[in-house]
């Protein structure tokens, strides 16, 4: 070992740490060498059993994630499913791409006047469910490929991949170890680390970096089911118990129930799960501390939080994936050269990082805020607040910086959970509205069209299993 080698020391064992080992073997020039402390692999609960990642992101990239589907690994992810959620209404979440307008106006407008203009028209969610093609595609079970040709109502589809986390996590560990990544040596302690990076869940998030007032649990039972046949979709609902969710994987699935544990007793937890779930075999379980939060500062000096270590969500929304999705895409554009560069390194992820990671908890917090225990929640942040404020005010959405989401999806979901703007763009009465809604009418009525063709989510695995 050169005596200037920098040494990039990793700790922990699941998938964050390998994802990163992989990531930086393959990014890191030459001069820096990778080593992994502490690789015993985590009990259930210490992270995500599945993982939504990007079809384009990091982690399918460095683990070819369509070859994982091919072998039974995962399949397709659309959205959630929020059953009950809203006046015992079901609601989608998902993302899809901007709608084209009609004359410059946005179709939210569009359907907005044609809300107002009559007491007998449908509210403005049931006018707005027909344009949400994602949430469709979603709920038919069906495969949404998207197409390249922005005229083709499958260009508005944005299909992601579920995969299972512990296959993923094996996969990059052994595409970290064959590319030089070193496992814990016996003289360890004598290891220089030029930087570190802790992976491990560590304890309770304080200060703002502390969510359990925004999201309402602290605890987390987690069940690995096997057997059935599940929809390609996170379900969540809201109990009497607190926060339950299901995700698929071939052949079975995981749930989990976020709870308080001032509310909640640990028997009181495992039989409302196993009442949600039905009939399924119970394969594992545990019951371990969920604190929700943020490291606020995940890279300070020499040391960088990384994945649950940075921030956990729970299995909501599959908001740790990509909250790890992130982190590990801010990570390669911050690498720094020298020492010298460190600090402004550090100083650029965090800003990006933080700022992504606080607006998907934005998301989260709207949604339960409208739920069944949204009285037991804390206010909205400063963020949210003009968020909600801007939409019940004008129809509009905010764009923040560094915002995953685009301003239709904000409209969009404001408008499933039920809430209602109290006017539309100005520009709206000068269009012909019968016009504008035949239009629509056309444009739903290919969407449906499209919608009939698409396979259904098994079918298209199946045939990619079969290498057709």
């Amino acid at each position: 070992m050169s005596g200037t080698e920098k040494i990039w020391v990793i700790q922990g064992a699941g998938l964050a740490a390998w994802a990163a080992a992989a990531l930086l073997a393959r990014h890191l020039p030459s001069g820096n060498s990778v080593l992994i402390e502490d690789a015993v692999s985590p009990a259930l609960g210490e992270e995500s059993e599945v993982v939504v990642a990007e079809p384009d992101g990091v982690l399918v990239q460095l683990s070819d994630g369509a070859d994982l589907l091919a072998h039974g690994h995962g399949g397709f992810f659309l959205g959630s499913l929020l059953r009950n959620w809203c006046d015992g209404r079901d609601i989608a979440v998902v993302e899809q791409e901007p709608l084209p307008g009609i004359d410059g106006v946005a179709l939210t407008d569009v359907v907005l006047r044609a809300a107002r203009q009559s007491p007998a028209a449908p509210d403005y969610a049931a006018l707005m469910a027909p344009l949400q093609f994602q949430a469709r595609v979603m709920a038919a079970g069906r495969y949404a490929h998207p197409s390249p040709d922005r005229q083709s109502p499958r260009s508005l589809l944005r299909p992601r991949l579920m995969l299972d986390a512990r296959v993923l996590t094996a996969r990059l560990r052994d595409i970290a170890l064959r590319a030089g990544v070193r496992e814990t040596p016996d003289d360890v302690r004598e290891v220089e680390a030029f930087m570190t990076l802790e992976t491990r869940a560590n304890g309770v998030f304080s200060g703002d970096g502390d969510w359990t007032g925004r999201l309402g649990y602290d605890r987390c039972l987690t069940m690995r089911y096997v057997g059935g046949d599940h929809p390609p979709r996170l379900d969540m609902a809201n109990l009497v118990e607190g926060l339950v969710s299901s995700s698929p994987l071939p052949g079975g699935g995981f749930a989990s129930l976020a709870y308080a544990a001032d509310r909640t007793t640990v028997d009181v937890a495992k039989a409302a799960l196993a009442a949600w779930l039905g009939d399924v075999d119970v394969a594992t379980q545990s019951d371990v501390v969920l604190a929700p939060g943020l490291n606020t500062h995940p890279w300070s000096g020499r040391r960088l939080a990384l994945g649950p270590a940075a921030a956990r969500f729970g299995d909501a929304l599959s908001l740790d994936s990509a909250a790890l999705e992130r982190q590990l895409t801010q990570l390669v554009a911050s690498l720094p050269g020298t020492s010298e560069q460190i600090s402004a390194c550090a100083e650029a992820y965090n800003e990006a990082v933080v700022r992504d990671i606080a607006h998907r908890a934005d998301q989260l917090h709207l949604i339960l805020l409208n739920g069944s225990q949204g009285e037991r929640l804390a206010p909205a942040g400063d963020d949210l607040a003009r968020r909600i404020a801007q939409f019940t005010s004008r129809n509009a959405g905010v764009g923040l910086d560094g915002d995953p989401y685009d301003a239709q999806h904000w409209i969009m979901l404001m408008a499933s959970l039920g809430l209602m703007p109290r006017r539309y763009d100005i520009q709206a009465d000068r269009l012909d509205i019968k016009a504008a809604m035949a239009s629509l009418g056309r444009m739903v009525i290919a969407f449906d069209q499209t919608l009939a063709a698409l396979p259904a989510h098994s079918q298209f695995i199946d045939r990619l299993r079969e290498g057709g």
